[in-house]
């Protein structure tokens, strides 16, 4: 920002040399005053590009509607919103890293899945999920299921699970990374139907389905599987939702096949602690905004995502409530902290 300084409107020549040095003074007093904080107007925001964190390769669900998203926000920002892939961790990395940010100036935020809560659990991490960020909004939520290749020999899950009883260690099941919610899910079913079930983790949902389409494991239970079924290349034998997937009728969820387990799965956006309530508010905004988005919203079809807003506070309540039930199921599974 440039300004104008009230110069005499006489020459300078005129000055005494004494005169000449307090007038300069005066001068500079007045510019170190301007340079203060709040002695001018703060600059709005944004000023500058937005960096979204999202926790999960490129081609992935989460990517996908993460960059419908940052396109109409950035127009609604007037400020670029760049993308950036931080995969690792079971999703945990991007907002594992903004809980350890001592910046919250808004201009890095960061995508958040429900193993946030989870995994800290697990192992030893230089962060508390519910103390260390600032919580903006959920906007979506991942479903569930369990799809094994179209052309095995499996039509229903009794079958499924006949087959990895009887062949210990033969059944893989991939989902993304150690502490997920399809990790989580695979160890469930596993113990509370007696297969052998096999997990393999990867660093994201594109990762498990390439390896699921190339043969490399035999069967999933992650976000995102919506599209391999819808290619034909795989079969849906059972949903972890509450309800049957209005999409699939025929598929049964896990309680009515006998095992009372559901796979909740929340998306939301994070920031770090201590962002000001102004530009969170104009986050938010931006972001709720853009939930309407035609492009956005065939992407939560594509993916069999949910669509699923809460505001910042009731977002920071879900995750106080989902951290806490977290530990129960940990301590419940005997999954113990590495």
């Amino acid at each position: 920002m440039s300004y104008r300084l009230p110069f005499l409107s006489f020459s300078d020549a005129c000055l005494s040399p004494r005169l000449r040095r307090g007038v300069l003074g005066a001068v500079l007093c007045a510019v170190g005053m301007m340079a203060l904080p709040g002695a001018q107007a703060q600059t709005a925001y944004p000023a500058k590009p937005v960096t979204l964190l999202v926790p999960f390769p490129p081609g992935s669900a989460t990517d996908a509607i993460g960059r419908a998203l940052a396109a109409v926000v950035s127009k609604t920002l007037g400020q670029q919103v760049i993308v950036e892939n931080r995969a690792g961790a079971a999703g945990t990395l991007a907002a594992g890293s903004l809980a350890q940010s001592n910046n919250p100036d808004g201009y890095t935020v960061a995508i958040a899945p429900a193993s946030l809560f989870r995994v800290p659990h697990l192992q030893k991490v230089g962060y508390d999920p519910i103390k260390d960020l600032t919580y903006i909004m959920n906007f979506s939520g991942y479903t569930f299921s369990l799809v094994v290749p179209e052309s095995s020999a499996w039509k229903t899950l009794p079958e499924f699970i006949e087959f990895a009883k009887a062949n210990p260690g033969k059944v893989s099941v991939g989902a993304s990374g150690t502490g997920s919610s399809g990790h989580v899910a695979t160890v469930v079913l596993s113990q509370k139907s007696g297969a052998d079930l096999t997990f393999v983790p990867f660093k994201g949902g594109s990762e498990v389905l390439a390896a699921f389409v190339g043969g490399h494991i035999n069967s999933v239970i992650d976000g995102g599987w919506a599209q391999v079924e819808k290619q034909g290349k795989g079969r849906v034998l059972v949903t972890f939702q509450e309800k049957r997937i209005p999409r699939l009728p025929n598929v049964p969820t896990a309680r009515e096949a006998g095992f009372d387990m559901v796979a909740a799965s929340p998306i939301g956006l994070v920031g770090p602690k201590g962002m000001d309530p102004k530009v969170v508010k104009v986050l938010h905004d931006a972001f709720r905004a853009a939930l309407s988005d035609p492009t956005y919203k065939r992407h939560l079809e594509t993916y069999d995502l949910d669509d699923a807003y809460l505001s910042g506070e009731d977002y920071q309540k879900l995750a106080t409530r989902l951290w806490a039930d977290e530990k129960r199921n940990v301590d419940m599974l005997g999954m113990k902290p590495q």
